[in-house]
Parts: structure tokens; sequence; C-alpha cells
């Protein structure tokens, strides 16, 4: 008896639970909100400290700090988001009890996600911290009500979004999940290939910037 009316209980779906959760909570906020106050403070805490006139004493450019920094700063985001998101996963396949691999193209579409958002984010905020004085409070404005207003939007709207370009990933790399709906008719290596081109464009933006720049040291 006990067997039979097992039997007629489907399984509950964790893997989906876990898409389901992260693709609103993980992508939308922490992300946004790791890579802002990472990223922001790159150029713009030296310059309001009136430290950077020191920092440009030293034998290197000024290209090369921004690209320093924005390096040490996406790596420190990496170190800080990724081994959450594979604790996440395998308590989640724990609990399921399948294999570790099971649902590996999951666990892939969120590392590639996580990856690019960060380069993507980090790019994008770090030209905000070298172009106006309160990087902060703009890219808050980015990050948590254009990205969420526009991703949203019908059309071809999201596509001046960055996250729009994440969710495209998500869908043309996991099989079943929340995002098989989702209304795109870019795919994920396209999707990957135009924010990598975005960080390279924001990060040239910010070599630009940063080189016209002045600093005088305090009296």
């Amino acid at each position: 008896m006990v067997s039979l009316a097992a039997a007629r209980v489907p399984s509950f779906n964790f893997i989906l639970l876990f898409q389901t959760l992260m693709i609103p909570l993980f992508l939308s906020v922490v992300l946004i909100f790791v890579t802002l106050v990472g990223a922001t403070t790159l150029i713009r805490e030296e310059i309001e400290d009136q430290t950077m006139p020191y920092l440009l004493t030293r034998p290197i450019s000024k290209p090369a700090i921004v690209l320093y920094k924005y390096l040490g700063y996406l790596i420190s985001v990496l170190v800080l988001l990724v081994p959450p998101l594979v604790l996440a996963y395998a308590v989640t396949i724990g609990y399921s009890g399948d294999s570790f691999s099971a649902d590996s193209d999951v666990l892939a579409g969120f590392l590639v996600t996580t990856v690019l958002g960060s380069a993507a984010y980090g790019a994008l905020f770090l030209f905000l911290s070298v172009l106006v004085r309160k990087p902060l409070a703009i890219g808050l404005l980015i990050g948590f009500v254009w990205e969420s207003i526009v991703g949203s939007l019908p059309g071809d709207v999201p596509k001046i979004s960055v996250i729009h370009y994440l969710r495209s990933i998500l869908k043309g790399m996991i099989a079943v999940g929340p995002l098989n709906s989702y209304t795109t008719d870019i795919s994920a290596g396209l999707a990957a290939g135009i924010l990598i081109a975005f960080t390279a464009a924001m990060i040239v933006l910010s070599l630009a910037v940063f080189q016209q720049m002045e600093f005088r040291q305090k009296a």
C-alpha cells in the first residue's frame, strides 16, 4: 500500500526550485549588489581620499592602474560569489539524491553567467567610478531600476540591459528550467560574445576617461 501510494506522488524537482530561487535572488540582486559595491569604489575612492596622486608617483601608467584594479576586483568578486553558488547547487543535488553531475548544465549555466555578469557589471560600474562623483547612487539606479524595468519590457527593449543577455545564456545552456519560456532571439554563444564585447568597451572607455584626468597632491 505504501509503495503504491508513493508511486502516485510525483517526485519533487529540487533543481527546478533551485533555478526558480536563484534567478531572481542571485542573478538580479546578489550579483548586481556585490559588483556594484566592489567596482564603484575602485577608482573613485582613491580620488575622494586624494590618494591617487601618491599612487601615480609610482612607476606605473594610468591604464595599468585601472586594469590592475579591475582584475583585482574581478578575482575577489568571483571568490566571493562562486563558492556559495556551488555549495547551494551541491546541497540541492544532495537533497534530490542525484549525482553531482546529474544537472551539470544548470551549474555550468550559473557559473558562466556569474563570471560574465561580474565582468560586465564590474566594467560598467568601473566606468561610472571614473566618470561621476557619486557612482554608487547612479549604479543603484542602473542595477536595480534600469535592469529590472528594461529587462522585463516586451520586444527588443531588453537588449539594452545586461540582465537580458544573462537570461539568454541561462535559457540556452539549461535544458529544463523556468527560463524555457523566456522570449529571446539570441543564442547563449551570441549573448556571451555581446557581454564580452560590452565589458571590453566599458574598460576601454574607463581607460580613456581616466587617462585625461589630472590629479594634484595636497599641499
